[in-house]
């Protein structure tokens, strides 16, 4: 028989699997079944190939494409209708960065395939890798059009929605997607991670008690919930959501850090401290805990142990801005001007358009007896945030503390015309304000315009 015919000779192919199902019967019941010679030859064919298959994908595993490759052509000669040799063959070329081989391949196993949803997928896959996550996007549909159960398939359109930004696509798709699949409980639990992504807490927290309602035993669903509400400001419903997850696996570090953040923000800062110091036992190198520690003992006005945990912070990542910043307020309230305007130093250059930071650093300055360069500071500040209402106020509490007081009126009255809400700042700061008149009557003049 011809090759081309073969090929194209649906009903060969159907008595060649009626013939390896009889076989494998047999071999099951440990019978003995009569084959004619071509049934035979196409069964021997057939594990030949298989094993050929198995050759090859060893080979991928240790990264020998060529050979591979070569395996998967003689595979072919045999059996050239097995869609596993040309999905074995796209994901090579797909590794190997042949993008176009490898969509051409998972292409010619689409007519032969009975799992669509899986090829579909690896199709999915192989735009990700090419940078192409829209395309992707569409194979992840159809693969979910194909088998609405598949999980990965579900998730990994989370992920591509996610990446492209495309929020209101990906809200729309699983609003979609529940009204045919209403018991999914992936499909809910990824509509309430965008939600909460988009800040529509509510909305998200629907979506969790869909999926919860679904499978109660959804750890990550009770973890993502815990954030939504964190959000809200509903600390102590976050923190259940959050030890709610421990029915179902062990601790994480990450976990007890969100509660440690959730106590911290109730004020309670030893429930805080102990649930830090746990995320730091379970992860010795997960920053951000060590520096919990370290804030709520400055908010405790206990500096100097505050230092030792935002010391550990700052030796896992001496880039980050905010633990420079809260190191250079610990060393500045234990008056170590000198390593504080350090620290400050190297937050401005990590981030100037911070505007805590021009203020709390010419603070220091001011308190230094460096009034000039206070000033200068804030001028320097005022370059980088042009907008920045704050700056301007306390530019004029500095000028009238040193004396200058006509340019202190003139730079109230900017800071006024840029934002008349923020003026509180200026006596909070520099209460001797309030007792000048005529501060009082530029005030009311400016708010008299609203």
């Amino acid at each position: 028989m011809e090759e081309e015919e073969f090929l194209n000779n649906d009903d060969q192919q159907k008595q060649i699997r009626y013939s390896i199902e009889r076989y494998e019967e047999m071999i099951r019941n440990k019978d003995a079944y009569f084959f004619d010679v071509d049934a035979f030859v196409n069964i021997v064919d057939y594990y030949i190939e298989k094993n050929l298959l198995r050759e090859a994908q060893l080979l991928a595993m240790v990264e020998r494409f060529d050979d591979a490759l070569y395996i998967l052509s003689k595979a072919e000669k045999i059996t050239p209708l097995d869609p596993d040799l040309y999905m074995i063959r796209g994901s090579i070329y797909s590794q190997l960065q042949q993008f176009e081989n490898a969509i051409e391949s998972f292409n010619q196993a689409i007519p032969l395939a009975e799992e669509l949803d899986m090829l579909y997928l690896n199709l999915a896959y192989v735009y990700e890798s090419w940078g192409d996550y829209n395309k992707a996007i569409d194979y992840l549909k159809l693969s979910l059009e194909n088998n609405p159960e598949n999980e990965i398939a579900l998730y990994e359109i989370a992920f591509c929605f996610e990446f492209t930004e495309r929020f209101e696509d990906s809200i729309d798709f699983y609003n979609k997607f529940i009204d045919i699949q209403p018991y999914s409980f992936p499909a809910w639990y990824n509509l309430g991670n965008v939600y909460n992504r988009q800040n529509r807490f509510d909305d998200a927290l629907d979506a969790y008690d869909y999926c919860l309602a679904i499978k109660d035993d959804f750890s990550s669903a009770y973890f993502n919930k815990g954030n939504t509400l964190a959000n809200l400001n509903r600390y102590k419903d976050a923190i259940d959501c959050y030890k709610k997850t421990f029915e179902f696996e062990a601790p994480d570090a990450l976990t007890y850090y969100n509660i440690g953040e959730c106590y911290e923000q109730l004020e309670d800062p030893q429930r805080a401290r102990d649930y830090y110091k746990k995320a730091t036992k379970l992860d010795p190198n997960l920053a951000e805990a060590w520096l919990g520690i370290g804030i709520t003992l400055q908010n405790e006005e206990r500096w100097f142990e505050a230092t030792h945990y935002i010391k550990k912070a700052i030796e896992l990542d001496d880039k980050n801005a905010e633990f420079l910043f809260a190191m250079g307020d610990a060393e500045y309230h234990l008056d170590n001007y000198v390593a504080a305007e350090a620290h400050y130093k190297k937050v401005i250059d990590l981030e100037p358009d911070n505007q805590d930071i021009w203020l709390e650093y010419s603070h220091l300055l001011m308190a230094d007896s460096r009034a000039d360069e206070a000033l200068e500071l804030i001028k320097k500040g005022m370059i980088f945030l042009p907008e920045s209402a704050d700056l301007i106020y306390r530019l004029a509490c500095y000028y009238y503390s040193i004396g200058n007081i006509q340019e202190s009126y003139s730079t109230l009255a900017t800071a006024l015309d840029k934002n008349v809400q923020l003026c509180h700042t200026v006596f909070e700061y520099s209460p001797a304000m309030e007792n000048d008149r005529h501060i009082l009557e530029i005030i009311d003049l400016y708010k008299n315009r609203i």
